[in-house]
């Protein structure tokens, strides 16, 4: 059955990081008087009322918050989520708990059925996660959504945050016989490489190296590498559709420590695979080496019946 949602008239203009203080506060004054003597206790045989009060600006009437959309514009859980997403990018810091989903529910004008399932929505993108009462903010650590590829770029838009990269090196060489099998063209025939740091807001995050044929794409021997390869293969009509990885942990080199801001030998997460087209051609092999501490990998494994072997596992990735 639909759920009705409530009305937000009169409540005011929504403010997380308000409601999220109120919460805090609570929290102080809960755990202050855990230290005051019995005696000196107030009366809690009462319920505790909390009244919020907002005040609309001189000469002005109160801005109402907006009644959810029944009008074709997305699920409701999806809009509660986007308003919520808002709210968190506009200034709460990592760490920093929501409020309560009475209190969420209250604020938004949404069911608190909704604003549960947008806060497993946003769960699942990684901008909350569960904390000791609660949701609270994700830390830095990036990420991209589970199961999704999107290029470094989009990452950082995603996140609200600023991509860049520094071009460590880019040469065209002959492609040996491995590489050259996996781009499936012939040994020896012309491979473009590029290795550079990735950044987000100044910060380095990866050292990231990319290798593709010229044969499949004569356009990369002219190619910008502090741009997004991804935009690039969509302009010229190759977008990238799915990827290959295998995971595991190596050493950093005294180069990738420089870059990283990291000790010689501190581990890195490696991502190395192979990037296709909508026709499954590969379009380029890829090698990533992150940041011990400013990335994480989000994946979703499913268990299938039947298995005779672990190699028959599906490993959906991040």
């Amino acid at each position: 059955p639909e759920e009705r949602e409530r009305s937000a008239t009169g409540l005011g203009h929504f403010s997380l990081r308000r409601c999220t203080h109120i919460d805090d506060t609570i929290q102080h004054h809960s755990e202050a008087l855990a230290t005051v003597p019995n005696s000196h206790r107030p009366d809690t045989t009462k319920p505790a009322t909390l009244s919020v009060v907002t005040k609309p600006s001189v000469g002005s009437a109160p801005s109402p918050s907006p009644s959810p959309s029944l009008d074709g514009a997305g699920p409701l859980y999806a809009q509660c989520a986007e308003r919520l997403s808002d709210e968190i990018r506009k200034g709460l810091r990592a760490g920093a708990h929501l409020p309560s989903e009475r209190a969420l529910a209250d604020a938004l004008g949404f069911s608190r059925l909704t604003v549960r399932r947008a806060l497993i929505e946003l769960g699942e993108d990684g901008i909350i996660e569960p904390g000791r009462r609660g949701w609270k903010v994700a830390d830095r650590h990036v990420s991209e959504p589970p199961n999704a590829l999107i290029s470094f770029t989009e990452m950082a838009e995603y996140r609200g945050l600023k991509a860049s990269a520094i071009v460590l090196s880019s040469i065209v060489r002959a492609a040996m016989l491995d590489e050259a099998d996996q781009l499936r063209v012939a040994p020896g025939s012309a491979l473009v490489e590029g290795r550079r740091v990735r950044l987000l807001d100044g910060q380095p995050i990866a050292v990231e190296t990319l290798r593709l044929s010229l044969v499949t794409a004569p356009w990369m021997s002219g190619f910008d590498w502090t741009t997004s390869l991804h935009a690039a293969l969509d302009k010229h009509g190759v977008p990238p559709q799915g990827s290959s990885v295998l995971i595991d942990v190596v050493d950093a080199d005294i180069d990738e420590a420089e870059v990283l801001g990291v000790e010689q030998g501190r581990g890195l997460l490696r991502l190395t695979g192979t990037t296709f087209d909508q026709s499954g051609a590969p379009l380029s092999l890829d090698n990533l080496r992150y940041h011990p501490d400013r990335y994480r990998f989000r994946a979703t494994l499913e268990r299938l019946g039947g298995l005779r072997s672990p190699d028959q596992a599906r490993f959906v990735g991040g």
